[in-house]
């Protein structure tokens, strides 16, 4: 008889979790696929399973020839029990891994990478706690947490940062979306396990109505982070040809139980494909734990994601615009880094040395942040079921992180920990690392072009493409992406079949959004002239009363600043209005956007040249972000043809998690500035292409009417939906309730309707714009494509190779 999983029971809500079934099995079953570098899971020479066609038995007897495997593990229970087990502690020496970035040492080669490259073996520490006890700041992974992680200050990591696996077993499965071969009609994939097991669990998978089909993948050992292995079953699946999707079924075996997951892969020819987007998965360190109880906890909208989920017949993929954990919480509770911090002087913080205990604490922080909040209710169960596509933002590293000065962002610390971040990125996020990705590079799934950063261009469907670029690898205070990658974003744009109607761009931070002009203007004078901010002004809702000195000011005006650092996603990692770095805080956020007058060339740059694949390729570019804890619509486009392809919506989701702005800053945000985009290398105000936020929402959850209706400070998530005619439309579903009411779900505005752009011929060209003459925006780009090309003032070669696109002039 059928069992539930005991180990996905919700205490908080009485019922099980229900994303997996465990089924005491049977036999074993032979693997047909042998991946490279894979970890033997073979079953015995001789096998009796039975073969089934539309069997509706139930459910165990499907998986029933599992059992002779499941037998040939080492029982969990006994790992648990012997003084010998200890997945935190690896015995066996350390795994590969980057090489830490110390003065005296170069960044690994390919050539370290390939060889390995092995770090000081870190001491051995306290043995992990048993499953039955507490796992520190309220980090229970079988019910909600409403928990304020720091709260405590520092704490014993190698005590705390223990997670067990909800399912008692181990940690996922995740479920991620690689790629869709169009010529051939394949659904590429891959499902991943971490375990504190020498033996891979046993994977198994088939049509969900047909099991005759059962076939078994072998799994691949891609890193051992002590002795928590990393197992990867790479997946490739034929599409059913037509319109028509089908579900399918995959079966993990371990400990002779079987948890089953299903998933939806669309048909070959099969446009209306279905994906949901978030942002802000978890919350930040200044949110008291009232706050997250009143707001139902993290995984409050993620129960309704799934609900969701089930009810509209399966989503095709999820992606996850960045801060899918948070790992700010670093700076408050790991030792060794406080030594760092008490640290005085500028030039003495840079080169700071890095340490095996410091590689061994972040590397121990990172691993718990991922499979403590992956193994979250409702994340988990999203994780398992929807195919996920993640792009990294700042709170994966920690907040702010790129858009600090130079000091600080090339000091040994930083870089290091960016380095330790990048990795768990890859493992998590990817489930790669990147001695795979050099070694055996795949740019039908991921890809770099300068070395530092991964990019990704994935197909949802024959009509549509997601390009998610890095923006954090290459990031510093006056560039988000390199010129070299832009350049090779845009070839990539270009090559793109001419089936493809819309281009989703996944940008972490919104390109369309509100300016804090005045906000800055005050916090640079602070900068510059070490004054405090005197009563003169109340742009921000906490005016001082007196000129004193900034550190004497703080006090006044910390408040008001935070509220602003909210209004752009950010928590002020460093806690304080002027960092113990001895710069203003809040500058550091706000350069974090691309709205930021540092990043104004680039962001230029990046979209007049997104207007002109779009008008060349006859392609759709929307834009989705997520960052600033708030919901929102925006858009680039001509007053003169407003659905020409100068036409980009901004789609802005944010928090799916984290707490929302307070009122007073959206109200700042609703500024009536009238803003253009510049053409590239000019100075003009007013030219062809708008920027606006636009008004989303006339009443508010509980249907009040709204006076600020361009932003929303709930928490929410988006669904997009492709229709037959190459329309595009995005729902934003937002908590109701009130702002802290927990007792419905869901309320449901738009949709936003994003249309194709016209075919040719169809479309008026516009006198002076776009024309090849000299004096439309083609001349220019083709006289940049002639400087920055081999032999030209800015290529390979040139007088002025290495110099930044931001110093372009056409």
């Amino acid at each position: 008889m059928a069992q539930s999983n005991p180990g996905n029971f919700d205490q908080e809500y009485g019922v099980y979790a229900g994303s997996g079934h465990i089924y005491p099995t049977g036999a074993a079953i032979y693997s047909d696929c042998h991946a490279p570098h894979s970890v033997s899971v073979s079953a015995p020479q001789e096998s009796n399973a039975p073969t089934y066609s539309n069997d509706n038995r139930d459910p165990p007897g499907y998986y029933g020839h599992a059992q002779q495997y499941s037998q040939n593990e080492y029982p969990i229970e006994k790992m648990q029990s012997s003084a010998s087990y200890d997945p935190y502690n690896n015995n066996s020496g350390p795994p590969i891994q980057s090489q830490p970035i110390n003065p005296s040492s170069q960044p690994a080669s390919t050539a370290s990478l390939k060889s390995g490259s092995h770090l000081p073996q870190p001491p051995n520490h306290d043995a992990p706690l048993s499953p039955s006890q507490s796992f520190g700041s309220g980090l229970g992974n079988r019910t909600e947490d409403f928990s304020q992680p720091g709260k405590f200050g520092v704490v014993d990591i190698d005590t705390v940062y223990r997670a067990v696996p909800s399912n008692g077993m181990f940690f996922g499965p995740y479920l991620r979306y690689g790629n869709l071969d169009l010529d051939t009609g394949t659904w590429y994939g891959s499902v991943m396990i971490v375990i504190g097991s020498k033996v891979a669990p046993y994977f198994q998978i088939h049509p969900t109505h047909d099991i005759g089909q059962i076939r078994a993948i072998e799994a691949r050992q891609i890193y051992q982070f002590e002795n928590f292995r990393f197992f990867r079953y790479n997946i490739a699946l034929k599409q059913l040809p037509g319109n028509t999707g089908q579900f399918w079924t995959y079966a993990i075996t371990h400990q002779g139980n079987t948890l089953t997951y299903k998933f939806i892969v669309a048909g070959m020819q099969e446009t209306e494909w279905k994906f949901m987007a978030f942002s802000c998965a978890d919350f930040s360190l200044s949110v008291k734990e009232g706050e997250r109880a009143e707001l139902g906890g993290i995984g409050y909208l993620w129960e309704d994601v799934i609900t969701k989920h089930h009810q509209i017949g399966g989503l095709h993929a999820m992606l996850g615009g960045g801060d899918q954990i948070y790992a700010d919480r670093m700076w408050k509770e790991i030792s060794s880094l406080q030594d760092w911090l008490a640290t005085k002087g500028k030039i003495n913080r840079k080169n700071y040395e890095w340490t095996p205990r410091l590689e061994h604490d972040i590397n121990l922080a990172y691993f718990f942040y991922y499979t403590n909040h992956f193994d979250r209710v409702g994340i988990r169960d999203c994780l398992s079921q929807i195919p996920n596509v993640f792009q990294i933002d700042d709170h994966d590293i920690f907040d702010g992180y790129g858009s600090y000065p130079e000091y600080m962002q090339e000091s040994q610390v930083f870089k290091n920990i960016g380095r330790v971040a990048f990795h768990f990125y890859l493992l998590f996020q990817h489930q790669t690392t990147e001695e795979f990705l050099r070694i055996s590079p795949d740019p039908f799934d991921l890809f770099t072009v300068t070395g530092n950063g991964w990019h990704f261009l994935k197909y949802m469907g024959p009509n549509c493409v997601v390009l998610g670029p890095d923006t954090r690898a290459e990031r510093h205070q006056r560039s988000i992406i390199g010129e070299i990658t832009h350049r090779e974003l845009f070839h990539r744009l270009e090559l793109l079949p001419p089936s493809i109607r819309h281009i989703v761009l996944m940008l972490a931070v919104p390109i369309v959004y509100p300016r804090l002009t005045a906000v800055e203007h005050i916090l640079n004078g602070v900068k510059h002239t070490k004054r405090a901010i005197n009563g003169a002004w109340n742009v921000i809702g906490k005016a001082t009363s007196k000129v004193a000195s900034v550190i004497g000011a703080e006090k006044q005006t910390k408040t008001g600043f935070d509220s602003v650092k909210k209004a752009f996603g950010k928590s002020g990692v460093m806690g304080t209005l002027v960092s113990g770095f001895g710069e203003i805080d809040l500058l550091d956020d706000l350069a974090d956007h691309w709205t930021h007058a540092h990043h104004e060339t680039e962001r230029t740059f990046f979209v007049r040249n997104l207007q002109r694949i779009a008008r060349e390729n006859r392609v759709r570019v929307t834009f989705v972000s997520g960052d600033v804890h708030c919901c929102g619509m925006g858009r680039f486009f001509n007053p003169s043809d407003p659905d020409n392809y100068q036409l980009m919506y901004q789609v802005i989701t944010s928090a799916i998690s984290n707490v929302p702005p307070p009122g007073a800053v959206i109200r700042l945000l609703h500024n009536r500035d009238k803003l253009y985009l510049p053409e590239i290398g000019s100075k003009e105000e007013k030219t062809d292409t708008r920027e606006e936020m636009i008004e989303f929402f006339e009443r508010d959850v509980d249907g009040e009417k709204l006076d600020l209706r361009k932003l929303l400070p709930r928490r929410n998530y988006a669904i997009a939906a492709l229709e037959p005619d190459g329309t595009m439309a995005w729902d934003l579903y937002v908590q109701k309730g009130g702002r802290y009411g927990v007792s419905e779900h869901t309320q449901k505005y738009g949709p936003l309707i994003v249309p194709p752009i016209a075919q040719p011929g169809s479309e008026p060209n516009v006198e002076g714009y776009g024309v090849p003459d000299g004096s439309g925006y083609d001349e220019q780009y083709r006289r940049q494509q002639m400087m920055m090309a081999p032999g030209g003032v800015y290529g390979p070669g040139g007088l002025a190779e290495g110099m930044n696109y931001m110093n372009l002039k056409p």
